[in-house]
């Protein structure tokens, strides 16, 4: 130790060699000047090195913490403004959203089973009961009750169903709170929504029948009377059912749909006066029941009263023809519903008593799967970077201070003039600017929108919030035409219209104008629900989007919408045209005459000018004001036409044909007045349509298919969105150089290094040629080799040592920073295809490019051709092959009611309209599709993009077929309840008279198909020579299977239309059992053929930039620089540490024991 402190206490940096003209005495103060400036060295080495680490530790850095595979525990610890990149970006929400329906206790209960709607099985005598009576009309009650139930648990399955198939877009995985707001917020507005569309299309439908005019079979709205006319001609006349309300006031069924009456059990079986309320005795009032124009509209403005009252349902049973025993529902099981309320309350909430949803955030983190998290985190610098920084800059610092020290009088510190270009070393930055303004915001989103976050205080928000909507009417809506006090004029209540032809304005004119006032009222609530539930819906933003991304988004949504909404209320129509056509529904438009000379009764319906309806639904007649002869029907004079304007084969197909010409011009409608029997002549004040509004000679129908909407006027609020939304922060990220300070260091260390390393290298280079040349042998080289190893002296110690100890330092910080693994991220301006695809083959799973356009038309890179089934493009959906059939008509003379014969002409019009219809619905649906944007953000991968696509198509494909068979299905359910009566005498027939009067009421009872009863059923169906007959042609048509098309015997025997190929079966996925409902449930489509150019979608999509990341292993470049910087500073610490133990070894070495010294004494 005592050599040690000698070492530093006589240490002398500035030792220079002997002056050998200095005297002893110079010398000696030469080297005390020298020893002090040595101490004074140290000193301000210490000191600037202190204040070099003391800089650098109060400095701060944003780090980026990178975490692989993190699991749920660790994502919640990590810090809020973590990104963690999904590696499923869309989930399907079946895969963490569970949702269960408990419905109402009615839809499990004995009422909708056929055991008690067949204790109303009256038979015959069904019609026999006053039409006030609750045993007329009690089957098809509650088979209407059973069918809403029904439906309305098919509704609520597709739409869960679809639902769970609905993707749930999340690019970065959402905190739990955020997560869970998000979701509950979808799944009510999912709860909400679900109702609205059924509720709707079923008071659509409601009114289109009594629009159309529809008769039931139980005649509970139109009373058929058997009128004898001439030459044994007996005319079915219909008049209006009318029904006093509590008031003593009447409800006439033909213009209000809800007429009601409570309903009552009477002591008496007949109908003496069947269009009045009965004056006679009243066995027993139901509670809650009500007695209206329809079963439907019955049961749904009833309440189930009775039903939970065990005695109230003995007394009931008592007077029905059974001997069976039913339980009466609970009044104390639980329900949102009271006692008292009405089904209509409960069918608008699809029978749904409770639904039951389970969110699962383990599932949603699980399936999102992120591969890493990164997040940056602000720290000060550790002492570890300290440290290196520090010696990297020794060997500089020591060479610096030890030549200003030794200089302090002659040189004057000045600071270098010239220009130095500094090296452009960067790092990765991040900023937070707090509660940014929306202009701040948008400055920072037009430099920084790809790595801009501003994420939002209000994580969702209605769009009304930022909407707002205005839709304008045609303005036949709100004109006179359809107001009450016009179609109460056209009405003519008391002018005896119905002495006219019904294609007499004077006669059905009014009927036009009704509808159409329908269709206007149904339009605006159709709109009005359903801008109400749109502008409610949750726009969901978990940070702020840019404007541009922002009005495309929502602008999407509000197109969607619409067109939705109207194909939602044209599907409806149509579909439903389509069915009442096939079946034949009757109505009172048409006069049906029979022959009384014949024991069965055969309907025959008037034709228009030699056109069928029978076989063709676009049959015309202009409406005229006409004279006729009272006995033949014949048009004897012709006295206006009305321009355009038509009755058809049903009201609605009529109205749609027609233009409204005639209300443009007041001269016209004031001519019409005067062929009234009581005209209003100048007091006629109803003001005409403005031309300058809309064109007069546009249809009703393509009025109607714009849901009577004119235009729209839509506004959009950015700034509504920002401020609901109201970031706290907004945080970038962006390159920066880094500090000066720390490049200077890093440049003084550099030089250090080079410095002291080139000085080396040179000296052992020249040594080595030296000591090579004078010894010219390879002897010699070994010999120069092995006196490296020899340490004769101290100095040689020292210097082997310090070699050693520096080569060994040196590898093993080599060792640690070549092959250390590091993520390193790599940027590409607008790359083209083919470098994409390049880039794509080696760093797929990490590469990503930015999208300049981030909504994408699906036209410009997707084409979707369906393929439908070969009956569509047969010739048994010709209007060639349904004339064959139909012969020369009177098929009910030729054939009896089962025989599929007699109503195949409706079987193959509806096989016709479904293929049309189909064909319509998914034409138009992959239309909407292809228009519409595919939207994102990010460039997807072929193999992704397919993915997607694939999920989008099997997501289109069913929601699709559900919307369109939830239509079918419902109108289905509607007209059989109903009992609406089909002309064509499959469900329900006139009972035949011995004797017809003038004037008598014509009864009706159901038809059987084996064991099944129509009244009980309308589903009934039998097999008929390789077809079906049934109660209608539409269930008769869905009940057939292929088997017969396939076979030349069963279609046509007689060989004049061809079977369809039978090979053509080994590529269908359907096969000869198959029915044509199975068909029907996929839209009559065999396949859909997709074909997607992903360069398009490339080219569409513009990346600005790719990026890509990689873990590199071998940084030797880096490494070394990072050695040379370490070089300086490591040679004078080793250097030092070896001289200290070398000092210590010799001390201890050289230490004297004095027992030895003793004894050697």
């Amino acid at each position: 130790m005592l050599s040690l402190k000698n070492y530093f206490v006589n240490l002398n940096k500035y030792e220079s060699s002997t002056d050998s003209t200095a005297t002893d005495e110079e010398q000696e103060r030469q080297r005390r000047l020298n020893i002090i400036a040595t101490r004074i060295f140290f000193i301000v080495l210490i000191i600037v090195l202190f204040g070099v680490a003391i800089i650098m530790k109060t400095r701060s850095r944003n780090t980026l913490i990178i975490v692989e595979n993190p699991t749920e525990d660790e994502f919640v610890n990590l810090p809020s403004d973590a990104h963690c990149p999904c590696s499923r970006i869309s989930l399907s929400y079946g895969e963490f959203i569970s949702i269960q329906t408990r419905f109402h206790q009615i839809c499990s209960s004995d009422f909708i089973s056929d055991r008690w709607i067949k204790t109303f099985n009256f038979g015959l005598n069904i019609t026999y009961f006053s039409i006030f009576d609750f045993r007329t009309d009690g089957s098809a009650i509650f088979q209407s009750l059973e069918s809403l139930c029904q439906l309305s648990k098919d509704y609520a399955i597709q739409s869960i169903d679809s639902f769970n198939k609905d993707l749930f877009i999340s690019q970065e995985v959402l905190k739990e709170s955020i997560f869970q707001s998000q979701t509950n917020v979808i799944t009510h507005q999912f709860q909400l929504s679900s109702p609205i569309e059924f509720s709707s299309e079923l008071k659509l439908i409601q009114k289109m029948i009594v629009g159309n005019r529809f008769l039931s079979a139980l005649q509970t709205d139109y009373m058929q009377w058997y009128v004898n006319w001439q030459n044994n001609v007996v005319i079915i006349e219909v008049h209006d059912r009318v029904i006093p309300d509590a008031q003593g006031s009447e409800c006439s069924c033909r213009i209000e749909i809800d007429c009601n009456v409570e309903s009552m059990i009477f002591n008496v079986v007949g109908r003496p006066d069947p269009e009045y309320y009965p004056p006679y005795d009243k066995t027993m009032k139901i509670p809650g029941m009500l007695h209206s124009c329809l079963p439907v509209n019955t049961i749904l403005l009833s309440t189930l009263e009775c039903f939970y009252n065990q005695t109230c349902l003995n007394d009931l049973v008592s007077l029905l023809p059974t001997t069976e025993t039913f339980t009466a529902m609970s009044q104390f099981e639980q329900s949102r519903y009271e006692l008292n309320s009405t089904i209509q309350t409960i069918s608008d909430n699809l029978m749904i008593e409770e639904w039951m949803v389970n969110i699962s955030y383990k599932k949603y983190y699980e399936q999102c799967a992120p591969i890493s998290c990164t997040y940056f985190k602000n720290e000060k610098y550790d002492w570890k970077f300290v440290l290196t920084q520090l010696i990297g800059l020794l060997g500089c610092l020591i060479m610096v201070c030890s030549f200003i020290i030794e200089n302090i009088v002659k040189f004057i510190q000045r600071r270098p003039t010239q220009n130095t270009e500094s090296i452009p070393y960067v790092d990765l930055q991040q900023k937070t600017i707090h509660q940014p303004s929306e202009f701040q915001f948008n400055e920072l989103e037009k430099i920084y929108s790809s790595n801009l976050y501003c994420p939002c205080s209000t994580v969702s928000m209605s769009y009304s919030t930022f909407i707002t909507i205005e839709p304008y009417f045609h303005q036949a809506c709100s004109s006179d035409i359809t107001s009450d006090a016009w179609i109460n004029y056209t009405k003519g209540e008391n002018q005896q219209n119905d002495y006219f032809p019904t294609f007499d304005y004077r006669n059905s004119g009014v009927f036009q104008f009704q509808l159409l006032s329908m269709l206007c009222q149904y339009a605006q609530q159709t709109v009005n629900i359903s801008m109400k539930t749109f502008l409610q819906t949750q726009f969901l933003s978990s940070q702020v989007i840019s404007q541009n991304r922002f009005e495309t988004k929502v602008n999407s949504s509000i197109n969607d919408w619409k067109s939705e909404t109207i194909d939602q209320f044209l599907q409806t129509i149509k579909i439903f045209q389509a069915v009442s056509h096939g079946n034949q529904l009757m109505s009172q438009q048409f006069h049906y005459y029979i022959y009384s000379n014949e024991k069965k009764i055969n309907l025959e319906a008037q034709e228009y000018f030699n056109c069928l309806c029978t076989l063709s639904s676009s049959c015309l007649i202009s409406f005229g004001l006409y004279e006729i002869n009272p006995y033949s029907w014949e048009i004897l004079t012709t006295h206006l036409i009305v321009p355009n304007f038509f009755l058809g084969c049903s009201q609605i197909e009529g109205l749609m044909k027609s233009t409204l010409e005639c209300f443009y011009n007041l001269s016209c409608m004031i001519e019409l007045d005067q062929y009234y029997l009581i005209p209003l002549g100048s007091s006629f004040n109803f003001s005409t349509l403005n031309e300058n509004l809309s064109p007069p000679n546009e249809t009703i129908e393509s009025i109607i298919n714009k849901l009577m909407i004119d235009s729209w006027i839509s506004n959009i609020s950015f700034s509504s969105y920002y401020n609901t939304c109201s970031p706290s922060s907004c945080t970038y990220e962006y390159i920066s150089r880094n500090a000066l300070f720390f490049i200077i260091t890093t440049i003084l260390g550099i030089c250090s290094g080079l410095s002291l390393g080139l000085k080396l290298l040179t000296l052992i280079i020249l040594r080595f040629i030296e000591k090579t040349i004078n010894n010219n042998s390879f002897n010699g080289f070994i010999t120069m080799i092995k006196n490296l190893f020899i340490c004769n002296t101290e100095q040689r110690l020292i210097n082997r040592l310090h070699f050693i100890f520096l080569l060994l330092i040196l590898y093993f910080i080599f060792l640690f920073s070549a092959f250390k693994p590091k993520s390193v991220t790599i940027q590409i301006i607008k790359p083209s295809f083919s470098n994409y695809k390049d880039l794509l083959k080696d760093h797929s799973y990490s590469l990503q490019c930015s999208c300049s356009q981030i909504s994408i038309p699906y036209e410009t890179f997707l084409n979707i051709e369906p393929h439908f089934h070969d009956l569509c493009s047969s010739q048994f959906i010709s209007d060639e092959w349904i004339y064959y059939i139909y012969g020369e008509g009177h098929l009910s003379r030729r054939f009896s009611f089962d025989d599929y014969r007699y109503s195949a002409p409706g079987q193959f019009i509806l096989l016709s309209s479904l293929c049309k219809l189909s064909h319509e619905k998914v034409n138009h649906t992959l239309s909407r599709l292809l228009t519409s944007y595919f939207i994102n953000s990010q460039l997807l991968s072929e193999n992704l993009l397919i993915e997607q696509i694939e999920i989008i198509l099997n997501q289109l494909q069913l929601t699709t077929s559900n919307s369109f068979l939830n239509i079918f299905n419902l109108i289905r359910e509607i007209i059989g309840s109903n009992m609406l009566m089909s002309a064509w005498i499959t469900n329900w027939e006139y009972i035949p008279q011995s004797e017809f009067s003038v004037s008598s009421l014509a009864r009706t009872a159901p038809l059987s198909y084996g064991e099944c009863n129509c009244g009980l059923s309308f589903k009934c169906t039998q097999s008929s020579g390789g077809m079906m007959s049934g109660c209608y042609p539409f269930e008769s048509i869905l009940q057939t299977k292929l088997y017969c098309f396939y076979d030349q015997n069963c279609i046509d025997s007689n060989g004049n239309f061809t079977s369809l190929n039978m090979s053509t079966l080994e590529k269908s996925q359907f096969n000869l059992n198959s029915t044509i409902e199975s068909i029907l449930n996929n839209l009559m489509i065999e396949e859909y053929k997709s074909s997607l150019s992903y360069e398009n979608y490339f080219n569409q999509c513009q990346p600005l930039s790719c990026s890509y990341s990689y873990i590199k292993t071998h940084y030797v470049t880096q490494t070394i620089i990072s050695l040379i910087s370490l070089y300086g500073g490591l040679v004078i610490i080793t250097r030092c540490l070896v001289i200290i133990f070398v000092k210590i070894y010799q001390s201890e070495k050289n230490r004297i024991n004095p027992e030895a010294l003793q004894q050697n004494i």
